[in-house]
């Protein structure tokens, strides 16, 4: 992979956010780019998949499907009333390329990065997009979901926080939310390479938040309370 690797995770639809981040990249290169999942589920899916699909075309960028991507490139419906009105209301704004390339996602990457060695990247847990793993989340419960993974470097995402732990000598990374975050302000995210750097991109919340108002996303004011007042607790 190389010796540097930004990891954006759980951008949510948040375009201003995404660019933010983007740009400041732009003054801090690195060698590649993850992207953990949970991007178009929110109030401005379109331009965050255009941003997505024009950055892979100009540098090396290796994605990861979330629950989110799957659900709304499914329709999914079963779920609760906020989610699923979330849902149809992306899945009507995509295009139909935007939605394949949902599909096609993987649900996990394994990349080599230099002075960390190989790091397995989930959304989720490494058992599924859905299991969120905390810094509250006992080892107990941790345990079963590490059965199998023979690296020693777990990233994940999902719950919105940053947080470093080990558990059972496995290094856990949540580089925290791009677009959602939780416990911060600005957009998080992190540099992988050769240490782990965790990162917070500020940007104008209170522009981003009014565009959010007239998006036509349902929900829009919790979308936009969000933004200007993260909670302390992730999702």
């Amino acid at each position: 992979m190389g010796k540097k690797v930004a990891v954006l995770y759980d951008i949510h639809g948040n375009d201003a956010a995404l660019q933010a981040v983007l740009e400041e990249l732009r003054i801090r290169p690195v060698d590649g780019v993850v992207i953990g999942g949970d991007v178009a589920w929110g109030p401005e899916p379109v331009p965050v998949m255009d941003r997505l699909i024009k950055l892979k075309r100009e540098t090396e960028v290796y994605f990861i499907r979330g629950n989110a991507d799957r659900e709304v490139a499914g329709r999914e419906r079963e779920l609760d009333e906020f989610v699923s009105d979330v849902n149809e209301w992306c899945y009507n704004q995509l295009s139909s390329e935007h939605l394949e390339f949902l599909r096609s996602l993987k649900e996990h990457q394994v990349l080599e990065v230099e002075g960390l060695g190989e790091i397995l990247f989930v959304h989720g847990s490494p058992r599924s997009d859905e299991e969120g793993i905390r810094c509250s989340t006992s080892e107990d419960e941790i345990r079963p979901m590490l059965k199998g993974v023979k690296q020693r470097i777990l990233v994940c995402g999902h719950t919105h926080v940053q947080f470093y732990r080990q558990v059972d000598g496995i290094r856990l990374i949540n580089p925290g939310s791009v677009g959602l975050p939780s416990g911060a302000v600005g957009a998080c995210w992190a540099i992988l390479g050769p240490d782990v750097s965790f990162m917070e991109t500020l940007y104008d919340i209170d522009k981003t938040a009014e565009r959010i108002m007239g998006s036509g996303v349902p929900y829009a004011s919790a979308f936009a309370a969000h933004i200007r007042r993260p909670p302390i607790q992730g999702p």
